[in-house]
């Protein structure tokens, strides 16, 4: 009887731990609101097919690539259909906090973001 209560009452301790251990501040840091040394600047490159996707929708719809040049985005389809913005295809095409927009390899898009 006295073995039995003993093991009742640790398992009862260690479901209390786990709840503890779930519900700990360390967990809660994982949500939305990061506390400032969680946030890190991080570079997102994407690809001239990509672009084409923020291309389609913001430049011309009949585009389908879009290159990093000359401080800009040239969006192409069946020939050059206009320019667009670096920093702005950057925002469309990712919904972090973008800091800047760069020149990637290859002429893709290099998008520097918190996160």
């Amino acid at each position: 009887m006295l073995r039995s209560v003993l093991a009742t009452a640790a398992c009862a301790v260690l479901a209390g731990a786990a709840v503890l251990t779930l519900g700990s501040p360390a967990r809660a840091a994982a949500g939305p609101a990061r506390s400032a040394a969680s946030l890190a600047t991080v570079d997102l490159v994407f690809s001239p097919l990509y672009v084409g996707d923020y291309c389609r929708a913001k430049v011309n719809s009949a585009a389908y690539i879009g290159f990093y040049r000359n401080n800009g985005i040239s969006c192409h389809g069946s020939g050059y259909l206009g320019q667009g913005d670096p920093y702005l295809a950057c925002k469309y095409l990712t919904t972090d906090v973008v800091m800047s927009a760069l020149p990637g390899p290859y002429e893709a898009l290099l998008c520097r973001v918190i996160r």
